[in-house]
């Protein structure tokens, strides 16, 4: 299910950098739902697709401004060269902005599919909640805490939950690439 974890895949500077950039942005703190942006020439509003579309349809990362694509490209590195990039989105979540257990590919999908999770926080208490936990029949199997520039890689056809975190005023960040091994 979880097949690589670093902790500290962002150097702390960098992660700072990205961080700052997110959270100097007025549109996209504290939203009423949780929300997702695409990183390419500034944060554009994350369209929902059907994923039939995803194939031959693949984002543009060449797009993407530094230092987001030195990241997207050490994170292509880690996923060898066989690794199709289907979708990526930055999403946020304040307290009480919950998701709902869910897979990032459908089971119908034939294929080996991973999914490249970034905490961007620059700083997290466990405290705070903010898990990502990881579900089989209903049991709690895997729970990971937002550390500052963790990166986990997991089947995107594992059930997950990105928890919101239980602190009030308290964004937890997170950069998510979906693909095709």
């Amino acid at each position: 299910m979880i097949f690589f974890r670093q902790s500290q895949f962002i150097d702390s500077a960098t992660l700072k950098q990205m961080h700052t950039e997110l959270t100097s942005n007025a549109n996209w703190m504290f939203r009423n739902k949780f929300w997702r942006y695409y990183l390419v020439d500034g944060l554009l509003p994350y369209q929902q697709s059907d994923e039939s579309s995803w194939y031959g349809n693949q984002p543009n990362i060449k797009n993407v401004r530094k230092p987001w694509h030195a990241l997207f490209e050490q994170i292509y590195q880690l996923a060898g060269p066989n690794f199709k990039l289907m979708r990526y989105a930055l999403t946020g979540q304040t307290y009480g902005q919950e998701q709902e257990l869910h897979l990032d590919t459908t089971l119908s999908l034939d294929g080996t599919f991973r999914t490249y999770l970034v905490y961007l926080n620059t700083e997290w208490d466990n405290t705070w909640g903010g898990t990502t936990d990881f579900v089989v029949d209903g049991k709690l199997i895997h729970q990971e805490f937002p550390e500052p520039g963790k990166l986990i890689e997991f089947d995107s056809q594992a059930f997950h939950i990105g928890h919101a975190p239980n602190k009030l005023d308290c964004l937890r960040l997170t950069l998510i690439l979906h693909g095709r091994l």
